[in-house]
């Protein structure tokens, strides 16, 4: 093991997402973004505020694209880092209804099955001298 990398501790693949979810904080809601997903957690990043509240259990509140429903998910914060604006997050989840998680697994499954790539374009023909005139005889 290489000393200077810190060791994995996720035990499933995440999902890169732009999603705009509530976090509630002690009764009070938070819009945050999630950068990534999976079934386990999620990584979220918020807007700094000056009075941010502290509590080992939050409350999420997103719906998935394409799902049409909310889903509610309870989550313990793993990690915090903070810079001049934003705080990210780290969220285990901790209690989610089964239909939801079942919704949150087959929106992982879809976007895990067609990875994401740049769309593909058609080379570009360079031109070329112009064809010769057909002489007849």
């Amino acid at each position: 093991m290489d000393a200077g990398r810190p060791l994995e501790r996720r035990y499933a693949s995440r999902v890169r997402v732009e999603l705009f979810l509530n976090q509630y904080i002690r009764d009070r809601w938070f819009r945050v973004l999630a950068m990534d997903l999976s079934p386990t957690g999620l990584r979220v990043q918020k807007l700094l505020e000056r009075r941010m509240p502290l509590s080992r259990i939050v409350g999420l509140e997103l719906e998935l694209p394409g799902t049409n429903e909310v889903i509610w998910a309870s989550a313990e914060p793993r990690f915090d880092a903070l810079d001049e604006d934003f705080q990210v997050s780290g969220l285990t989840f901790v209690h989610m209804a089964q239909k939801h998680e079942r919704l949150l697994h087959d929106f992982l499954h879809r976007k895990q099955a067609r990875p994401w790539s740049w769309p593909r374009r058609a080379p570009r023909r360079r031109p070329g001298p112009p064809p010769l005139p057909v002489r007849s005889f």
